[in-house]
């Protein structure tokens, strides 16, 4: 299976959804990497980070939509109610969408990205519990957050 990374189109979004470190893992477990060129760089990942785990950098979110089974976005349409319905063309039928979708926003915008024929996953729903943790982009992203407030 082939994992891709587009670039965040939210105005002002920093972060991106996979760090080059967690490459060798994936394809250990046997995927395939795809990362749209400029995806890290803002969160301070060049393209020639990922080329050196084995990624594969692609010029255009259309080749990574098209090219990848599984979409990682951090804030995929729903959390990106600004432009995050430009990417409802380039999902199809199989593909399986994760990142935060904010699901309980507006039922329309779940129906639109069901439409598709993607499979999404929220990771804003996975539950805070004890067990879940090391999934939990909820308190991951506020982790960060105080460090980030800490460290400047």
């Amino acid at each position: 299976m082939i994992v891709g990374v587009p670039k965040e189109i939210y105005p002002g979004e920093q972060r991106v959804a996979l760090t080059h470190l967690v490459i060798p893992n994936l394809a250990k477990a046997g995927f395939e990497v795809v990362v749209q060129s400029g995806a890290g760089v803002a969160a301070g990942y060049p393209d020639e980070q990922y080329a050196e785990k084995g990624a594969k950098v692609l010029p255009d979110r259309n080749s990574v939509f098209s090219t990848a089974e599984i979409i990682l976005q951090v804030l995929c349409y729903g959390a990106n109610d600004i432009n995050g319905a430009n990417d409802l063309p380039l999902l199809r039928n199989g593909q399986i969408l994760i990142g935060f979708l904010r699901p309980l926003g507006s039922a329309e915008v779940v129906q639109q990205v069901a439409r598709t024929g993607a499979t999404s996953y929220c990771v804003e729903l996975i539950p805070r519990t004890t067990r879940a943790q090391s999934m939990d982009a909820l308190s991951s992203m506020a982790n960060l957050a105080g460090y980030k407030s800490v460290l400047v």
